[in-house]
């Protein structure tokens, strides 16, 4: 199976320390497509962007044209220009379990009525290359869940799960990973939705009522 490469890149765009950075993003935000979002970085005065590298071009002019951009401290750009170097492969197993009834009828001298359920279990796999550092998204029966995968020490990784709430409003939630170790998104999923009321991720996800059909999912880092 080949990798599916996330589409999303994080653009990041700095300004002097006399520009407000609330500013800078109020005119930003007109231009953005329903899939990018914007975040501020207020100990840098920077705004970080999700969108496409070809889009981040074009926000870039546009700022440009306001402001003046600066670049980041030359310490951090090295760190971003290592992370572009590498990547973080992910492997998520989709299972699918169907609740089946059936009824079977033998006519006879006795008729004879028998009910029976089972379940179908279906089970995919689907590899997700992220560069390290940059986020990408997980679809979960329809919705998007960003993730960010960052190499720690120790041979450790750090998975950063994250949903933009409707007024903009940034829910995140962290965990600690070693490769091949299964993680349960449902636990993610759990976390995320007792910090928002408007995240609305499928329940089934979270745990398989009984007489229902259900999804889970399961990640590795690979």
């Amino acid at each position: 199976m080949n990798p599916v490469f996330a589409e999303e890149d994080l653009a990041s765009f700095c300004f002097e320390q006399k520009v407000s950075l609330s500013e800078a993003k109020n005119s930003l935000e007109f231009l953005l497509l329903p899939r990018e979002k914007v975040f501020m970085r207020s100990g840098d005065n920077c705004l970080d962007v999700v969108t496409s590298p070809d889009r981040s071009k074009l926000l870039e002019k546009f700022l440009s044209k306001r402001y003046t951009l600066v670049s980041e401290t030359s310490e951090a750009t090295a760190l971003n220009s290592a992370k572009t170097e590498e990547h973080c492969q992910l492997e998520m197993k989709t299972t699918r379990v169907k609740k089946v009834d059936s009824i079977n009828v033998r006519v006879g001298r006795t008729n004879d009525v028998q009910a029976s359920n089972r379940d179908l279990r279906e089970t995919s796999t689907a590899q997700i290359l992220l560069g390290m550092g940059k986020p990408g998204s997980l679809d979960l029966e329809g919705k998007a869940l960003f993730v960010e995968c960052r190499q720690g020490a120790s041979g450790i990784y750090q998975l950063i799960f994250s949903f933009t709430e409707l007024n903009r409003t940034k829910v995140t939630s962290e965990v600690s990973l070693r490769k091949n170790e299964p993680l349960s998104i449902a636990q993610i999923v759990t976390d995320l939705n007792s910090k928002s009321k408007t995240l609305g991720l499928p329940e089934t996800i979270i745990q398989e009522a009984e007489g229902k059909d259900s999804t889970t999912f399961e990640l590795q880092i690979k």
